[in-house]
Order: structure tokens, then C-alpha cells, then sequence
């Protein structure tokens, strides 16, 4: 008799937990892919979060910055994550309706030279040839705060960071932005090649790219976004307990090598986070504002209604009250860090 209470109390519970379970508005979310994928995403994915929120995300292959931004303001997809955060905010300026719901990359941009060369700080720009963009805000806002000019460094135009790297290694430029996906290539050229400065020395923690939807899909589909949150926290606390497996993970989703992908996502200058880290969303518009990036229109825009850092606070609030026990010290971290960074 006893046995059966148990099986029927079970039962009920299970019934119960299923009647009261979140449901998504939308299921499918279609995520515009880069070549370097996003480990948070596959990390959710072979994991199960997604499917454990019943969701399934779709990866669509669109590499080009442009491509990707488009497809989003066209709705064609749903999210973008690997674009950076001046973009999808010039985009925004521009008429494009989306809002920053959280972030892919926090940091993980850096500056390289000839080896030798050395860092004294961000003075050491002035009259040298720099190349990467005049958008670049962790190098522009530095040397504004600084009280230099624009003018004062030589800025070189490439159209990749491999051609970047090149440019330095040939002594066509004295320094070089470069991206994560490169370290690889350049710890193989430590003879040649050094970091002198990470980016987040000169603007910490800037939100190097943010994730990006369509306002209309958020406001929709609140549910949905905030699950898929959900999932993505969960995957960014797996990658910092579990590096070693994340990678091999990571290295089997973009058919790469394990010492290719460890280059990058266990080095501790290299950091995913889903935090929309608003503080530093906004500090890259007031740069792009400052150096002519957006139009002086632009001043007027409602930046902080294209910021929904509820749904990500709240994904935040449930996995806290769910799942602290596993991993105290990167929940409370996140919470602490979510008040210091949008609050």
C-alpha cells in the first residue's frame, strides 16, 4: 500500500512539474552561424539545455558582418552574436530595430607588434601605423580619455585579421588589432610576433560582441528568449568548470584541431559571457557619437529602450534560485557582476 502512495505521489508531482512548466512562444531560433560558431550555442546544444527548455536552435551560415546584420534588420534570422557591438549599434542608428538581449564575447581582442617592441601604454600609437579600423572604440576611447587624436595614429584598412597580422610581420604597420581566433597562429610565431596589450587593459570588460534579435521577436516571444538564456548561462557555466572538455567539444563542432581551439577558449584573456553588460553598450555609443561613427542625429536615439536586461536578469534569478548548489561561486559571481555592469 505503501509503495503505491509513493508511485502516485510521483506521478502527481511529475503531472504537476509538467502542468506548470514554461512553454516557449516559438521553439525553432534562427541563429546566424560565423565561421568561428559560438561556443555557448554548441555548449547548449550537446549538452541538452536547449532541448531541456524545448528549444532548437538553427545555425545559418552568414560569416560577413553585413550579411548577418541585414539578414537580422530583414528577419531572416532571429539572433546575431559574432559581430561585435559597433556594428549591430551603427546598424541601430541607422533605423534598424533590434534590441541587445545579452552577449557572446565580453573580451578577447588584443594588439600585437614586433617582438621586441614592447608597452608603455596607449601613447605608444602616436605616429605609428595601426592597423585596424578608426571604429575600433577599446583603441578610440582610450586614446580620446588619453587626450590624443584620432589623427595622431596612422590607421591602415584591412579586410581580415589575417591580412593585419601580415601587415606586421612585412613592417607594413607597427601594430596590429587582432581576434581570438588567430592566437593560435600567432603563439606559433612567438619569435616573431608578441602581444603588447590585451584589450581589456585599455576599456575593461567592453562587450566585444553582443547578442542581438529582432525587437519585435522579443517582445513576441519573452519565454522564448528568456530560456534561451537560460541555456546559455548554463552552457557559460560548463565552459569555465569544464575547459578542457569544452574544447574538445568546440573542436569537434568546427572540424578543427583541439591545440587550435585551446589557443583561444583557455586563455584567460579570452572570456564568454551572456551578461548584456548595458554600462559598456552604452560607453561604445558615446565613443561612436564622439568619433563621428554615428550621425549627430543619433543623440537623440532611446538607446537604453534597445537594452532589455530584465529577461537576461531573470533567466539569471531562476537559475540562481535552481541550480546554485552546483556552482555557488560563478552564480553569486554572476549576479554581482550583472549589478555592477547594467545597474
Amino acid at each position: 500500500m505503501k509503495k503505491l502512495l509513493s508511485l502516485s505521489l510521483i506521478v502527481i508531482l511529475t503531472l504537476t512539474s509538467c502542468l506548470y512548466a514554461e512553454t516557449p512562444e516559438v521553439t525553432k531560433i534562427r541563429w546566424a552561424r560565423a565561421n568561428s560558431g559560438n561556443v555557448l550555442v554548441t555548449l547548449a546544444q550537446n549538452n541538452g539545455y536547449l532541448k531541456e527548455y524545448g528549444l532548437e536552435v538553427i545555425e545559418m551560415p552568414l560569416n560577413s558582418t553585413n550579411d548577418a546584420l541585414t539578414a537580422l534588420s530583414t528577419k531572416q534570422v532571429d539572433v546575431t552574436s559574432n559581430n561585435g557591438t559597433n556594428n549591430p549599434l551603427q546598424f541601430m542608428a541607422a533605423g534598424s530595430d533590434f534590441t541587445i538581449v545579452g552577449g557572446y564575447m565580453l573580451k578577447g581582442m588584443y594588439i600585437v607588434a614586433k617582438k621586441g617592441t614592447g608597452w608603455k601604454g596607449i601613447g605608444d600609437l602616436v605616429g605609428k601605423k595601426l592597423a585596424t579600423s578608426k571604429s575600433q572604440t577599446w583603441v578610440t576611447g582610450p586614446l580620446l580619455a588619453a587626450g590624443y587624436s584620432l589623427d595622431d595614429v596612422i590607421w591602415l584598412t584591412y579586410s581580415t585579421n589575417s591580412d593585419r597580422l601580415a601587415a606586421v610581420i612585412a613592417g607594413e604597420a607597427d601594430y596590429a588589432c587582432l581576434s581570438g581566433d588567430l592566437l593560435f597562429r600567432v603563439g606559433n610565431l612567438k619569435d616573431v610576433i608578441e602581444i603588447v596589450a590585451w584589450a581589456d587593459d585599455l576599456m575593461p570588460d567592453y562587450g566585444c560582441c553582443r547578442m542581438n534579435m529582432h525587437t519585435d521577436f522579443v517582445k513576441a516571444n519573452p519565454v522564448t528568449v528568456k530560456l534561451l538564456l537560460k541555456a546559455l548561462i548554463r552552457a557559460e557555466q560548463y565552459l569555465r568548470a569544464n575547459p578542457d572538455e569544452s574544447v574538445k567539444i568546440l573542436a569537434k563542432e568546427l572540424n578543427a584541431s583541439e591545440e587550435f581551439v585551446a589557443a583561444y577558449l583557455k586563455n584567460p584573456n579570452y572570456i564568454p559571457s551572456v551578461d548584456p553588460v548595458k554600462h559598456s553598450i552604452k560607453a561604445t555609443w558615446d565613443i561612436m557619437m564622439k568619433t563621428g561613427f554615428l550621425s549627430p542625429e543619433a543623440k537623440n536615439y532611446d538607446l537604453d529602450s534597445h537594452i532589455n536586461i530584465e529577461l537576461y536578469k531573470a533567466a539569471l534569478d531562476e537559475l540562481v534560485a535552481e541550480r546554485r548548489d552546483e556552482d555557488p561561486e560563478f552564480y553569486d559571481g554572476r549576479l554581482e557582476f550583472f549589478k555592477a555592469h547594467n545597474l
